[in-house]
């Protein structure tokens, strides 16, 4: 029930990381996208916009400044304002004249435009042209015009407009606290420049608002005028946003964070618009999606999480009762089979179960002894191989001390052979350590009896592995390759070095030469029976063990055995 129940978490938890975190990231992705390019749509949406009022509010101050222009547009006015400066009292005829030639010019944007709060002309201290269409209060009498600021910046100007900041203007009868913005310039002879008079158009803020009428973000908003000292000219804003107690905008409380600002200056004047969109809504709607989309997606991932649940237990199951009969084959029980379960997924493949573990009890019952028997035969050929081609090199060695003359090397050589093939002719297959490496000193002391100073050896071992069995004769061919190719075609000297040791529990025997060597991509290894043979013999006992033959023309050839160590006669057929 456990191993069941671990299938089916595991089996879920590849659903949630295969299905449902993907989409679950898509879902994110998409919202975020989804919100970046509605902010990028909103702010795009901004900045036509902004540039389009900028134009319009640049339009609507580039009028005003053509009323500013208008003297210089009719002969009588220029004449009547040169004669002002040429004298300095004029009659009252004169002043009624001037004040009606200059009426009619400007009446029709007066009453038509309906923008202005008042315009005066002012020749030193007399106001020789008033109008306004919001009081029909007159300026006063004895008022010092030389001392307003916005009288002296117009003389300092040269003719160039000055544009007023917001203030309430104190030189009428009857004053109000009307805010104005005014637009200050002198009219002056054009060809002496000789300023003539200063003409002042007062104009109230509020004349900007028709701009921002339609004016809709779908945030809380606000919208403001200012000029290059920063004074607020004008501002609007939806629902009191940036607004204080008193519905005035609160410039200093502006937070980046809070807030996408937007600006444009006002061509050819002095004032810049701004356009201040709520961060904060936006988050808001950004966040309200995010809900939206992940609770979507957690109704989603819960109803598919519950039918994945009840698939994958319809295969969570049998695949858990098939491990369970399977575990039982592994451990010799083929009486086991798998109990089906009628219209489920996985009923063919336990039913192919059950004929595959009846097929395989009949396989073993009927060819299990036979290829026991067919193993061993064919172990005990390789050992029969090899017996005649050891005798037949040795007695070869031992026919060469006969015509070199040395007889009591032969003698010694013959008792050696005794000792030889009375260990080659034992009946056990497998062998100590140290018998092997007694074998392999007297068959090198034999080849030593032939060679004389051309060869030399050493044979050692290291550790408490010299009880260890291997294959009997499993060295032999190696030593015998490096006498017989490795110094007897030439006449070198050669050394033969035969080590065994320990190394990480398995053991290790390595047999080394500095005989003439080979090329090893041109010699093929297996041709040599004897070495066939023992490459066969030692994996027979032991599956894993390995081989490692390196050589090269002229630097001999090392040979290492790596195996498992052997404490009993584990397989005598080997």
């Amino acid at each position: 029930m456990a191993k069941q129940r671990k299938l089916l978490n595991r089996l879920t938890k590849y659903f949630v990381l295969s299905t449902a975190l993907p989409i679950l990231a898509i879902i994110i992705l998409s919202t975020g996208l989804l919100e970046r390019y509605y902010t990028r749509q909103l702010l795009t949406l901004m900045d036509s916009y902004v540039d389009s009022t900028a134009e319009n509010i640049s339009m609507y101050i580039g009028n005003l400044e053509q009323v500013i222009l208008l003297p210089y547009f009719d002969d009588e006015v220029i004449s009547l304002l040169s004669q002002y400066s040429r004298q300095d009292d004029v009659s009252f005829v004169e002043q009624t004249i001037f004040e009606n030639a200059f009426g009619n010019l400007i009446s029709s944007i007066r009453y038509i435009s309906n923008n202005f709060y008042s315009t005066l002309i002012v020749h030193n201290d007399d106001v020789i042209y008033s109008s306004s269409n919001f009081t029909q209060s007159k300026p006063l009498d004895d008022h010092d015009w030389r001392t307003e600021d916005w009288y002296q910046e117009a003389l300092e100007a040269n003719g160039n407009i000055v544009y007023v900041p917001p203030h309430v203007t104190d030189y009428y009868a009857h004053s109000d606290d009307k805010t104005k913005i005014s637009l200050v310039c002198t009219i002056r002879n054009l060809v002496t420049m000789t300023p003539y008079a200063v003409i002042k158009i007062d104009i109230l803020p509020s004349s900007f608002a028709s701009f921002f009428e339609n004016l809709d973000f779908d945030v809380p908003f606000s919208a403001y005028i200012s000029d290059t000292e920063d004074n607020l000219i004008f501002s609007t804003s939806s629902d009191g946003f940036m607004e204080d107690e008193n519905g005035q905008l609160g410039l200093e409380r502006v937070n980046e964070n809070l807030v996408n600002h937007i600006q444009h200056d006002i061509k050819d004047t002095p004032y810049t618009l701004h356009i201040l969109l709520d961060k904060t809504t936006m988050m808001k709607r950004t966040v309200a999606v995010y809900a939206i989309g992940i609770g979507l997606y957690l109704i989603a991932f819960m109803t598919a999480l519950l039918l994945n649940r009840r698939l994958t237990k319809r295969i969570s199951e049998p695949i858990t009762a098939m491990r369970q009969v399977l575990s039982e084959v592994e451990k010799g029980n083929f009486d086991v089979s798998y109990e089906s379960h009628k219209g489920w997924e996985l009923e063919e493949l336990g039913s192919s179960l059950n004929h595959a573990i009846g097929d395989l009890r009949d396989l073993i019952e009927k060819n299990y002894i036979a290829k026991l028997a067919e193993e061993k035969a064919e172990n005990k050929a390789l050992l029969s191989q090899l017996q005649p081609h050891f005798l037949f090199n040795t007695l070869n060695t031992l026919i060469a001390l006969i015509y070199e003359g040395k007889y009591k090397e032969l003698e010694n050589g013959l008792y050696s052979l005794s000792d030889l093939l009375r260990y080659v002719l034992r009946k056990d297959n497998l062998v100590p350590l140290s018998d092997e490496l007694t074998f392999i000193k007297s068959y090198l002391l034999l080849q030593k009896d032939r060679f004389g100073d051309r060869l030399d050896y050493q044979v050692s071992v290291s550790g408490d592995i010299q009880t260890m069995l291997v294959p009997r004769l499993l060295i032999q061919p190696f030593v015998e390759n490096a006498v017989i190719h490795g110094m007897e075609p030439g006449k070198r000297k050669c050394s033969i070095q035969v080590t065994a040791e320990e190394v990480d529990g398995r053991m290790k025997i390595t047999i080394s030469d500095d005989g003439r060597g080979f090329d090893m991509e041109k010699t093929d290894l297996m041709a040599s029976i004897g070495i066939s043979n023992s490459l066969d013999r030692i994996r027979i006992l032991d599956p894993g063990a390995s081989v490692d033959i390196t050589s090269s023309p002229g630097n001999g050839c090392q040979v290492v055995i790596d195996t498992k160590e052997v404490l009993s006669n584990e397989n005598p057929d080997c």
